[in-house]
């Protein structure tokens, strides 16, 4: 028989699109039907479902093609449906206040009012926050207490049924643990002997490694070498000869800072077969072999210390060099600051040359002398290390390049000089006063 349609079009396709909101409401109440296709999330790149959780507890964040995604699942919410948009599950109670959505079932938690459109939204129960509902409540979380037992996990080497299917650890141990020659043995991962189970640098895994000879990984996981050392039996070895002192290879036997063992510090003095020996003094070992102390001193033959030719001491002046001076001249000299002014006193000095016991002396000169005599017996070491820089430096000649070579050794025989009495000391009647 032949239908025809109804008089009112308007009024039919109005009655008509309630029966379908009301049969997808009832269909989705029920909780019947597969979870809703995946809908783009954040959208924004990613490496891992961690990088995509929207805060949203009943939807399944994952990264798919590196790209956020997100997936409403209406198991999570016990008597209701999973709101995206409001970010929490819903029911179809009216509400006015937040009491009005309390209610005894277990299995929905955090009711409240969603005052804007009076109506009562909760959040489902997941003791372990692994955002899947227990058993009890319709979900299939097999341990509601630890977030490592899901449906959606994959199996670990952990002791824990992670993929809730009544077992624990099964499977392949190169799978289990993500590592080849990889065994699973009591909840742990193990490798053969002689390998550590040590973490991929470029990638999240693991895998079996020979730690015995592995210079980035010698005796366990991590454990570098540093470049001048060889992994062997686990040890990070140096050269034949050396040993490793923190992260250098030195010689024990010669090493100053580690002389016989690491650590032992010689103080500057030199290491000698291991032994710390005191060098660089006159009679005393040489430094490292080559060196002495001071400038005064010298290494001689058999690795001696020995003073310079140059270092010894001045012989005395004679007798004949100290005669009695101008009683004119300590005034000048007194009077006098600067060692330019005490030179213009010995040039200015025109005192008649005169006999004394048997020798013509010229005043000047005998001033000169002295001073000389008693700067050289008070400042012999300073004396003799500009005489010896001098004579090494400059030739044996004191020019103005030369001061400029030896200005280091000058200056401080001048601070010696300037701290003696020599220059002052002058009597007519004392010439000896400045010698024992």
């Amino acid at each position: 028989m032949r239908t025809s349609l109804p008089r009112h079009p308007i009024a039919f396709l109005f009655r008509l699109s309630l029966l379908s909101a009301s049969t997808a409401l009832l269909f989705a109440s029920c909780g019947g039907g597969a979870p809703q296709q995946p809908q783009q999330g954040s959208g924004e790149p990613c490496e891992s479902a961690k990088d995509c959780a929207d805060g949203v507890p009943c939807t399944v964040d994952s990264c798919f093609g590196g790209r956020c995604e997100s997936v409403a699942d209406d198991t999570r919410c016990p008597g209701g449906r999973c709101d995206r948009a409001r970010g929490s599950c819903v029911n179809e109670k009216p509400c006015a206040t937040p009491a009005d959505c309390v209610d005894a079932d277990p299995c929905t938690q955090e009711e409240r009012c969603d005052e804007s459109l009076r109506q009562c939204v909760f959040e489902g129960l997941d003791g372990d926050g692994d955002d899947e509902l227990p058993v009890i409540c319709g979900g299939a979380d097999c341990d509601d207490d630890d977030p490592r037992n899901a449906p959606a996990l994959g199996e670990l080497c952990d002791g824990a049924d992670n993929n809730c299917n009544g077992a624990a650890d099964e499977g392949e141990g190169s799978a289990l643990c993500g590592a080849e020659d990889a065994r699973c043995v009591s909840g742990r991962c193990e490798c053969p002997a002689g390998q550590g189970y040590c973490p991929l640098e470029t990638a999240s895994g693991f895998h079996c490694i020979d730690v015995q000879s592995d210079p980035e990984n010698c005796g366990a996981c991590g454990r570098s070498c540093p470049t001048i050392t060889t992994c062997v039996g686990g040890q990070c070895t140096c050269a034949e000869g050396l040993a490793l002192c923190g992260s250098t290879c030195v010689d024990l036997s010669e090493d100053e800072l580690n002389c016989g063992a690491c650590g032992e510090s010689c103080g500057g003095n030199d290491c000698i077969d291991g032994v710390c020996t005191a060098c660089g003094g006159v009679g005393e070992p040489c430094c490292d072999g080559v060196s002495c102390g001071d400038d005064l001193s010298e290494c001689g033959p058999g690795g001696t210390c020995a003073a310079k030719a140059c270092a010894e001491p001045s012989e005395p002046l004679p007798d004949t060099h100290l005669p009695r001076c101008s009683a004119d001249t300590r005034p000048c000299i007194q009077a006098c600051t600067v060692s330019s002014c005490v030179d213009d006193c010995y040039e200015a000095d025109t005192t008649t040359p005169r006999m004394f016991d048997g020798v013509w002396v010229d005043c000047a000169g005998c001033v000169d002398y002295q001073v000389q005599a008693c700067a050289a017996r008070s400042c012999q070491p300073s004396l003799s290390a500009a005489y010896c820089c001098i004579v090494e430096h400059c030739g044996g000649t004191l020019d103005s390049a030369c001061e400029d070579r030896c200005a280091v050794e000058l200056d401080e025989y001048y601070r010696c000089f300037d701290a003696t009495d020599c220059g002052f000391f002058l009597r007519a009647e004392e010439p000896r006063s400045c010698f024992p």
